[in-house]
């Protein structure tokens, strides 16, 4: 920096060029999209194997049984997601435990596989996942079930047909001790949670409002002239 007739010149320092834009890091970040993190992957292959005593002789075959995924008989899902039964035939969310408990009160052999995800519903990858097969000659052939296979007949079927099993279990699942727990659960926590962000809420608001104050008493504060 040097003196000339009396004027100041500023030397430029570094580099010559366009002049650096303070903001220029910042604008980049503002445009740089947000990264979608998306949950882990599990292990779509575990299996657990209802009743576990029978899991020796169902692991050469489970995979032989007709499956059914929680969206088939989901009331809030479309056709095109993947619901097979009618709306007003099908419950409202139902899990892979719901439809388990319902067959293991009927002693149907069932192979739970909880971390698949159905492929027409990429949702159902984190959000209710699971498919569960289940022993259809068992409830098609079964002595046992007989009171079953009346419920499900009606007067012009001739043989019991996956469909019918689909409705079946969708009607029976509101009756179930186990989905009633996870619903009683699920109403407490979000209870908790709603109860929680309101509190949260009204510190902040307190907080705010503390700052408000003081910064309005900083502002009207008189300034006095210095003393000589």
């Amino acid at each position: 920096m040097g003196k000339k007739g009396g004027a100041v010149r500023m030397k430029q320092m570094g580099p010559k060029g366009q002049p650096m834009n303070p903001m220029k890091d910042l604008m980049e970040q503002a445009n740089i999209e947000p990264t979608i993190v998306l949950p882990p992957k599990l292990d779509a292959e575990i299996t657990n194997f209802v009743p576990v005593s029978d899991s020796f002789t169902m692991k050469s075959k489970f995979m032989f049984y007709p499956c059914i995924w929680p969206s088939y008989i989901d009331s809030n899902k479309s056709p095109r997601e993947g619901r097979r039964i009618k709306k007003e035939q099908s419950v409202d969310t139902p899990s892979v435990l719901d439809i388990s408990e319902v067959l293991e009160s009927l002693a149907v052999r069932h192979a739970i596989q909880p971390n698949k995800g159905y492929p027409r519903d990429v949702e159902s990858r984190w959000d209710n996942p699971g498919c569960l097969r289940f022993d259809f000659e068992q409830i098609r052939d079964g002595h046992s079930l007989v009171d079953v296979s009346n419920e499900l007949l009606s007067d012009e079927a001739v043989e019991i047909t996956q469909k019918q099993i689909w409705r079946f279990i969708a009607s029976k699942i509101p009756d179930m001790p186990g989905r009633k727990q996870r619903l009683e659960d699920a109403k407490r926590k979000k209870a908790a949670e709603e109860k929680k962000a309101r509190e949260d809420a009204k510190m902040r608001a307190i907080l705010n409002s503390k700052k408000s104050v003081a910064s309005v008493g900083g502002s009207t504060k008189k300034k006095g002239k210095k003393r000589k």
